[in-house]
């Protein structure tokens, strides 16, 4: 239903700016023929937008920046609870078996909720490279312990 209410809007911006763009060429009828005057590639005539084609323009991406930062500082917010959470399944890993296994997707979106929260262009630039940082140490924390783990059941094995 909201994107119906939006989609009215958008097709009198789109029908606004369309005439923005229109490129002219001047075409010659000769007999049975049309006949397109040669021009450069490179020559292409635009005409500035009117008034409200402007206001239209500033309206739309106006609102789309201030709705793309929103998302960007959710995803930043976001990234730091998983890297967080991350950390938190490495160290109750520990004390839980299987538990650690959960450390590696809760790492892996951390980082990737940090690397878009930073493409985008987020105001909480800290709490995304802090949540990236943190799902790359639970990661390589993860590797060690899986690393120390086969030592230690190989150095079992061979003693029997």
């Amino acid at each position: 239903m909201r994107s119906r209410i939006h989609f009215i809007p958008l097709l009198g911006i789109y029908l606004l700016l369309m005439s923005a763009t229109i490129v002219k060429k001047d075409t010659a009828y000769t007999g049975s023929k049309l006949v397109m005057q040669s021009v450069s590639s490179t020559h292409v005539k635009a005409h500035k937008l009117n008034f409200f084609q402007r206001l239209a323009l500033k309206y739309y991406l106006k609102k789309n920046k201030f709705k793309r930062d929103i998302n960007a500082d959710k995803l930043a917010s976001t990234s730091f609870v998983l890297g967080i959470s991350a950390c938190g399944a490495i160290l109750l890993g520990l004390l839980i078996p299987y538990l650690i296994l959960a450390a590696v997707p809760l790492a892996i979106a951390a980082m990737a909720t940090g690397g878009s929260a930073e493409r985008n262009h987020t105001q909480l630039i800290g709490k995304a490279r802090t949540g990236k940082a943190l799902g790359l140490g639970a990661l390589i924390a993860f590797g060690l312990i899986l690393v120390l783990a086969v030592i230690v059941l190989a150095a079992f094995v061979s003693s029997l």
